[in-house]
């Protein structure tokens, strides 16, 4: 194989991208590395690790077709630090060896054949579109809700839920919850849903940064997902994912609303002075007012107080919350005012962006200390 690349940028960011799949931590050394073909006029680059795979495209120019797989680390770093203004010419040699010229330098790498690289499923059958920043929203808005490590490895992704008029978009670690939609999609076979790993949602955002549309492809048990550029497949997870819509009420007892960025700016400089190991403040709503407040203490006491905008129904509760949770929930919250619901103490105390339909987060409440 032999290949030539004029812009270094192309090849380095497919690299860049496909390296936090092959990561250096897998069992099969095979894994750590990517795969780079040429065939049929196509330069491609690929790299998985069993669960997730991604196949990017590469502009340049092919004077002889092969395939080799080779370190994603070593390759990209490589790449990285070769010059802006040179030709990069990639050969294979005997051995499984690869060189790599670019002016001056030849940098020579082992690597390994491309018979043993798994193979990454295609688009077969139904697909749907969706808009590429629509996309992008609804994994933004919500993914920082899901759990990390939770055993209940159901709650380790995103879970999309077609529903006839809309599709949604949740994460929950039953600490908090967020929700986001969308437009319907139109879901081939009784598919009512899918589970969408963390690690794989994060690899998505990446890979269609900044495409202007993404085909979605349903598999077995996986998802497929590409543009003019990438393909990314992910393993689905199975199980079965919360009755989320149960904690949801009708219609709240009570409606703030009040200036997001007010409210998360007075919740960091207060929660400087929470107990580091709840993180607990206290907030207070009525008809004329939010005030945020906590009382450490080892540490001290602080408050602060900001207007309500409107307020509406039964306008007087206070309540305890996480203020990690709180923070990040108003940080994810698009808009400039932002109207907080509530029903009793020890319900979950909703978060909704005013002029922004169909997002909403959760934060259930904490005890505080009398």
């Amino acid at each position: 194989m032999e290949l030539t690349f004029d812009e270094k940028y192309d090849l380095l960011h497919a690299l860049q991208v496909l390296q936090s799949v092959a990561s250096g931590r897998n069992v099969l050394p095979i894994l750590s590395n990517v795969l780079i073909q040429a065939v049929d006029g196509k330069i491609e680059c690929v790299a998985t690790d069993l669960e997730v795979g991604i196949k990017i495209k590469v502009e340049g120019v092919i004077q002889e077709d092969g395939a080799i797989t080779v370190s994603a680390k070593k390759l990209g770093d490589i790449v990285k630090e070769l010059p802006e203004d040179k030709t990069i010419r990639f050969v294979t040699t005997a051995n499984d060896r690869v060189e790599i010229t670019c002016g001056d330098g030849v940098y020579k790498i082992i690597g390994l054949p491309d018979e043993e690289f798994p193979q990454l499923p295609s688009v077969d059958g139904h697909s749907l579109t969706i808009d590429g920043e629509t996309l992008r929203a609804v994994l933004r808005r919500t993914e920082f809700a899901a759990a990390t490590e939770d055993v209940r490895y159901y709650l380790n992704g995103l879970y999309f839920n077609f529903l006839e008029d809309k599709t949604e978009v949740v994460a929950t670690d039953m600490h908090r919850l967020a929700l986001a939609q969308c437009e319907p999609f139109e879901a081939s076979g009784n598919v009512e849903g899918f589970i969408v790993p963390l690690k794989a949602v994060k690899e998505i955002e990446r890979t269609f940064a900044d495409s202007d549309t993404v085909q979605i492809s349903i598999l077995e048990n996986q998802v497929l997902l590409a543009d003019d550029n990438a393909t990314l497949t992910t393993r689905l997870v199975e199980g079965d994912y919360p009755k989320y819509r149960e904690v949801i009420p009708e219609a709240p007892e009570g409606t703030a609303i009040a200036s997001k960025d007010q409210l998360l700016q007075a919740s960091r400089r207060v929660a400087l002075l929470s107990n580091p190991k709840s993180y607990a403040i206290c907030v207070e709503i009525d008809a004329d007012q939010v005030q945020v407040s906590v009382n450490t203490p080892e540490l001290g006491e602080a408050h602060e107080t900001l207007p309500v905008e409107s307020a509406t129904g039964q306008i007087q509760i206070r309540f305890g919350i996480d203020a990690r949770l709180l923070i990040e929930a108003l940080t994810h919250i698009e808009t400039e005012s932002v109207a907080i619901e509530f029903t009793t103490e020890v319900k979950p105390i909703f978060f909704k962006p005013i002029g922004e339909e169909g997002h909403l987060c959760l934060v259930v409440p904490m005890r505080l200390a009398s």
